[in-house]
């Protein structure tokens, strides 16, 4: 097939027969990745347990919340569970299957989230660039794959890029079936705005490539009724347009985020594949191997701006660049394309395909469950022993406790001092709980203010060391994991000392 008589449809129509397993093959091999070698840091980061206290919360009232109802220093203040649908649906799995119902969810959903991502790939340039790109997607995003509400939202967020870029690519106004991704989308995640930002970037690479004016009012028209159609759409939920603005309130926390892991840029030390990726990406930019438009070549760079301003950001170039830039590479390398070549032996039957594929997936799953229903929270979130001497000693009263026990407090229905809801707590109060556990100063006026009964840290604080000093506070507990102080002219707390 020659650059001068490429097409999409002719392309697919070449496409072989085994390839449509492929996708599958590829999803069932990163779900084996992750379950034998990556599903116990998907419950690794705290908030996964808020999420689903969240979830369970909303289960149980029958209705969302609407103010803060775990913890102590912003109890009944303006809160919104902004993701409530994942939430729902992590606490049903928590329900089904405890931790490792979770586990498996997210392990599930992120190796459909591949599996489609190389199907899409596949029908523009092959199996095998499709697997390369794939698997670049999975290095690039694997630091982020944790069992949160934004893994349940990556099939939605891959097919509306794909939506977009097919409409462009295919002269076409966007499909009304969009507008159903958007809704789901701005119930499962807040990174719902980025929908609108990638729509706004192709839409007008649309009408910039227009064949003349009257086409390209007809485009701005029509992108731009979608584009109000897709707003609407994304105001039905239960808090109306209100999510819109929750991505402005979290950037508003400034220096604050730097010290939330996840809002950092990326460290090259500790990720060295993720940086190994992006620089045969610019090696092969840097050849000229493939001549993007302007518009589409900014739309990806603004991806990579958010990977670098933010490593949370690492899954939306991972599986949306490839997107964007696969018609492109199409076009331009059109023997990529695989093409059945005569003679050659006759593929399996249909039937026979899906019956193995599906005996495949069940024994893959079956082998995937023998090992995930061994999951627990590893004890770095989760201080289980430390909270039950609390429970086993009667500790009551206000906690000062980690940020990064937060979720789990929340999960074992302990009033928080704070938690990863950082938009909830602001800047100014984190910045100040930053400086008190950090040993910079106002530990003492934040115990007395809040009235403190009692700690639980990290070992490695350097609160603890300023409570060991402080006459009215002893040490009660300690472990790798956690170190529990409580005030001692409170008897009866089983104070014992290091």
């Amino acid at each position: 097939m020659s650059l001068a008589t490429f097409s999409p449809k002719a392309a697919r129509a070449s496409v072989p027969s085994w390839l449509a397993s492929m996708p599958l093959c590829f999803g069932l091999a990163v779900f084996t990745i992750l379950v034998f070698g990556g599903a116990t840091p998907m419950l690794g980061d705290p908030d996964t347990q808020w999420h689903v206290a969240t979830g369970r919360w909303i289960l149980q009232q029958g209705r969302v919340p609407r103010t803060d109802p775990f913890s102590f220093t912003f109890a009944g203040q303006e809160w919104i569970a902004k993701e409530w649908l994942s939430q729902v649906i992590l606490a049903a799995a928590h329900a089904a299957g405890g931790w490792p119902g979770v586990a498996a969810l997210a392990c599930v959903v992120t190796a459909a989230t591949f599996a489609l991502l190389f199907r899409l790939l596949a029908a523009d340039v092959g199996g095998l660039l499709a697997a390369i790109l794939s698997a670049s997607a999975v290095i690039l995003t694997a630091p982020h794959l944790l069992a949160r509400p934004h893994l349940l939202a990556l099939p939605v967020m891959v097919l509306w890029t794909a939506g977009l870029v097919r409409a462009v690519e295919r002269d076409w106004m966007p499909s009304p079936w969009l507008l159903v991704l958007m809704l789901l989308w701005a119930n499962l995640h807040g990174g719902f705005t980025l929908g609108f930002m990638l729509a706004v970037g192709l839409g007008l690479e649309a009408v910039a490539t227009a064949s003349d004016r009257a086409d390209r009012v007809r485009k701005l028209i029509g992108w731009l009724g979608f584009g109000v159609a897709a707003v609407v759409v994304a105001g039905i939920t239960p808090y109306g347009w209100r999510p819109f603005f929750v991505t402005h309130r979290i950037l508003e926390l400034g220096s604050v985020l730097p010290l939330i892991d996840e809002w950092r840029s990326p460290d090259w030390q500790r990720q060295p594949a993720q940086l190994a990726v992006l620089l045969f990406a610019a090696v092969v930019a840097l050849l000229g191997a493939v001549k993007v438009p302007l518009l589409r070549a900014l739309v990806v760079a603004g991806l990579l701006y958010l990977y670098f301003r933010f490593a949370r950001n690492a899954e939306l170039l991972g599986l949306l660049a490839p997107i964007l830039l696969a018609p492109i590479v199409a076009r331009r390398w059109s023997a990529l394309i695989p093409v059945v070549a005569a003679g050659r032996a006759a593929p399996p039957s249909a039937a026979a395909r899906a019956a193995t594929m599906a005996a495949l997936c069940a024994a893959v799953l079956a082998a995937g469950w023998s090992q995930l229903r061994h999951s627990v929270l590893p004890p770095a979130v989760a201080p289980a022993s430390a909270i039950a001497f609390a429970r086993g000693h009667a500790l009551s009263g206000p906690v000062l406790n980690d940020y990064g026990f937060g979720g789990y407090l929340v999960n074992e229905r302990v009033p928080t001092f704070i938690d990863g809801r950082a938009e909830l707590y602001g800047r100014n109060f984190i910045l100040r709980y930053v400086a008190a556990i950090s040993g910079h100063g106002g530990l003492a006026q934040l115990l007395d203010e809040y009235g403190i009964e009692w700690t639980l840290l990290r070992p490695d604080r350097p609160a603890n060391e300023l409570l060991a000093l402080m006459p009215n506070w002893c040490q009660a507990y300690h472990d790798e994991n956690a170190t529990l102080f409580v005030r001692s002219s409170a008897p009866g707390r089983g104070c014992t000392g290091p």
